[in-house]
């Protein structure tokens, strides 16, 4: 029970005012009322635990109650019941994640800077994928050309990367040729630190690109929810960008190249 809970608390959970109800029940006749969300899923009470069950699938409706926005969220999991006061808390992660969801779960969660900030510092790259089924693409060109850009930005960084990594391989080639016993075991496992930190660094950074690119890709195209795409978009770059990739992606939007956009923003930070 508590290693679910933890795997239901990813992020930090925020207390907030909504109503779930069935898929079919468009009026919210017969609501449950929310207790908490994080990005990726939320919780609520019922009255009679044998109405849900651990596992379980559902179609839900969520309405917030501070806009009287409701959005539907599919393939929810029932992670857990707590009963609590004679009342049930079903606590459900979301499995299958399409971009009105997580449009949807963002206006949620985020409904100031400052929770948008706390979510956002606890929170993985993962908790942002979404299929792309029944997940509509933009129509506007110039989402795709920041996309573009996005993806030039990445496969830059990769070849940067590679670069570092080869380096750090030949360190440890260098290690097995001139090294014995407990200098050679020492040397390798610091050689071996350094490699996997910058590897990780690589993997992280390049989807974190990658993600940006498929985040932009998908803007939806009705005004309201456009803004609000845009807004998570910010969210997501002040998160999982590093400072070098957010300074060379305004750089391209200036007309600088990926290569030479990421080496300007290097020494901008340097310098500064």
């Amino acid at each position: 029970m508590i290693q679910l809970d933890l795997e239901q608390r990813q992020s930090s959970r925020f207390s907030r005012e909504f109503l779930v109800t069935d898929y079919e029940d468009h009026r919210f006749a017969e609501p449950f009322e929310g207790h908490d969300v994080n990005l990726t899923g939320l919780s609520f009470w019922v009255r009679q635990p044998d109405l849900f069950f651990p596992q379980q699938l559902l179609s839900l409706r969520i309405k917030n109650i501070h806009t009287d926005e409701t959005y539907c969220l599919e393939g929810v999991e029932i992670v857990h019941q707590r009963e609590d006061g004679g009342e049930y808390l079903c606590g459900c992660h979301i499995a299958q994640v399409t971009s009105s969801q997580l449009l949807a779960h963002h206006r949620i969660v985020m409904s100031d800077a400052n929770s948008a900030l706390i979510s956002m510092q606890d929170s993985h790259i993962s908790e942002f994928n979404f299929v792309e089924d029944g997940s509509p693409l933009s129509t506007d060109q110039a989402d795709y050309q920041e996309a573009g850009m996005a993806l030039n930005l990445a496969v830059s960084q990769m070849q940067s990367g590679r670069q570092l990594g080869e380096a750090l391989l030949d360190d440890m080639q260098q290690c097995l040729n001139n090294l014995q016993g407990e200098s050679l075991k020492s040397e390798l496992g610091r050689q071996f630190e350094r490699f996997s930190e910058a590897y990780q660094e690589m993997t992280e950074t390049t989807v974190a690109l990658g993600m940006l690119a498929k985040l932009l890709a998908h803007t939806p195209d009705q005004s309201q929810d456009r803004q609000a795409w845009k807004t998570m978009i910010a969210d997501f770059e002040n998160r999982f960008l590093t400072e070098q990739q957010q300074i060379a992606y305004d750089f391209m939007h200036q007309g600088m190249n990926a290569e030479e956009a990421l080496k300007v923003a290097e020494r901008y930070l340097k310098e500064g």
